[in-house]
């Protein structure tokens, strides 16, 4: 349970790193006025523009979470269900941008891994469908150093998309699902920063039950940010410091969920910006395009832009078209 939003002491501090204050320069849009608003049980355009990047809780002195706030109030009463597609890229087909970035998956032939292994890998959207070539190589540097992956059948999104719109009920079976296909106590490895933060820290929000949340607190205890359990497994990947690749770090892995220390072998160089991608509907509104003027300008003069979260890789490649190449982390180790 985090720390609610009352302990808020209205420092500022959190103001000079929440991306959308940045932005819109309005109190109504920091941390602590969203706080307020939610204290004051008033409703406001500005509390669906936190992009749930939880930069706040990073430098708060109270270690308040608004993201955490925000989506307790949002969740709270939200009896919407929709039927949950098991691939939420689906949407991509639809996409005339499609053909640059979307990967073909069906080829992966994954039998030998669906049964046994020491540790589960989990096959997110991102990972089938925009940087599958990530996966190739885990496996067969896996193979190198005799470590077998368990790799379960009909895998798909972790309801991220669901979060933001606020449905509760559709995102509950999403975490129901991750909780079938991993069930043993063995690691659990994610190759996407956003899967990372909803497996660790949202899950265990959405369930009342005293024993479902203690299995979801388990499953959080049990899962790694791919190159965290490599390193812990002495399975290094170097990655190439060339410098027309920028390296991004995503907001989700800034926070206390992975070992920042083991995460880049030395001499890589990482920018750690947000890109406004949390919430697809708000990609409607304009609002990631307009956003990306903070950080557009610092990485035109390379060729490559590397970053491990699927909601950044989507933006990127919305954004930045055939401008840069995008890729996973992963797919750029020597």
């Amino acid at each position: 349970m985090g720390i609610p939003s009352e302990k808020c002491v209205h420092c500022g501090k959190c103001l000079a790193v929440c991306p959308s204050y940045r932005f819109f320069l309005k109190e109504s849009f920091s941390p602590r006025g969203r706080n307020l608003l939610i204290l004051k049980k008033k409703d406001a355009k500005s509390l669906d523009y936190c992009l749930l990047c939880e930069r706040c809780s990073r430098v708060c002195p109270q270690g308040i979470s608004f993201p955490e706030a925000y989506l307790k109030e949002k969740l709270q009463n939200s009896k919407l269900k929709v039927p949950p597609p098991d691939d939420s890229l689906n949407f991509l087909n639809f996409l005339t941008l499609n053909q640059i970035f979307r990967k073909e998956f069906k080829e992966r032939d994954l039998s030998a891994f669906q049964r046994g292994g020491d540790f589960y890998i989990y096959l997110s959207c991102g990972l089938k469908h925009l940087y599958p070539r990530a996966l190739d190589i885990v496996l067969e540097r896996l193979r190198e150093n005799l470590l077998r992956p368990h790799i379960p059948e009909n895998q798909g999104c972790c309801g991220i998309v669901f979060l933001g719109l606020g449905i509760k009920e559709t995102v509950k079976e999403y975490a129901l699902k991750l909780l079938r296909l991993f069930p043993e106590k063995k690691p659990l490895l994610t190759f996407c920063a956003t899967c990372l933060w909803m497996i660790k820290k949202v899950y265990s929000l959405l369930f009342d039950r005293e024993e479902t949340k203690v299995a979801f607190n388990e499953l959080a205890n049990r899962t790694y940010f791919v190159l965290d359990f490599l390193e812990k497994t002495h399975c290094t990947m170097n990655l190439n410091n060339d410098y027309d690749i920028l390296y991004h770090k995503p907001c989700h892995l800034s926070l206390a969920l992975t070992s920042e220390k083991e995460l880049l072998n030395k001499g890589i160089v990482v920018e750690d910006f947000c890109c406004g991608s949390a919430k697809p509907y708000l990609w409607l509104k304009g609002f990631q395009e307009k956003f990306s003027r903070f950080w557009k300008r610092g990485i035109m003069d390379r060729a490559i832009i590397a970053t491990a979260c699927t909601g950044c890789y989507l933006n990127f490649s919305f954004i930045l078209g055939n401008s840069l190449v995008i890729r996973h982390w992963i797919e750029l180790v020597e």
